[in-house]
């Protein structure tokens, strides 16, 4: 009988607790992502040898990321989980992916026509973009993110919106923060 005074409570508690989390789950699914900061406005030349601006973001989603083109390590890692999601969504025309270079001395319009080659990308759907000396300020106080460039910067997916309003920042080191960035973009096409 004491057994039952004990096992009673605490069932209680633990369908309280389940009914807690999945209702906590059911609003986290439905609730929309935070609207974070406004991208700057820039002029940067993608490899295309085209100007690109804030109108880049109109109307699409995208994955952008900071790279250069003779990093030794952590840029071809993202560049190449990059590369999944640009065969992932290839026949998506609302997704696109624009790599923001972080070292203008030293990637030439040649360089980065040449690490897109690398990486198979001959469309637009994923820009690679020649920065100037207004990188840094660009970086750290549009993007808000940190370390000294071009080999401090971030490992992060940076996730904008067609307002060209960053929705999400997602470690492109980590799957389980991949998988995120995934469901982000599906949430995201909801609200078109």
């Amino acid at each position: 009988m004491k057994s039952l005074k004990i096992l009673f409570p605490l069932t209680a508690i633990i369908i309280a607790i389940a009914l807690f989390m999945y209702v906590r789950s059911r609003i986290g699914e439905s609730k929309s992502l935070p609207e974070l900061y406004e991208v700057p406005a820039f002029s940067y030349t993608d490899q295309f040898e085209e100007k690109v601006d804030n109108d880049v973001f109109k109307n699409r989603i995208s994955v952008v990321d900071f790279i250069f083109t003779n990093c030794p390590g952590l840029c071809p890692m993202m560049a190449s989980r990059m590369t999944v999601f640009y065969n992932d969504y290839k026949d998506d025309p609302l997704v696109q992916f624009i790599s923001f270079s972080v070292d203008p001395a030293r990637d030439s319009l040649k360089a980065i026509q040449d690490y897109a080659q690398r990486y198979d990308v001959h469309d637009k759907r994923w820009l690679f973009l020649r920065t100037d000396s207004t990188i840094n300020d660009f970086y750290e106080h549009g993007f808000k993110l940190g370390g000294e460039l071009p080999r401090g910067h971030s490992g992060a997916f940076i996730l904008v919106d067609g307002k060209g309003i960053i929705r999400g920042y997602f470690d492109s080191n980590l799957p389980s923060e991949l998988k995120m960035l995934n469901e982000a973009i599906k949430r995201l096409k909801e609200e078109y």
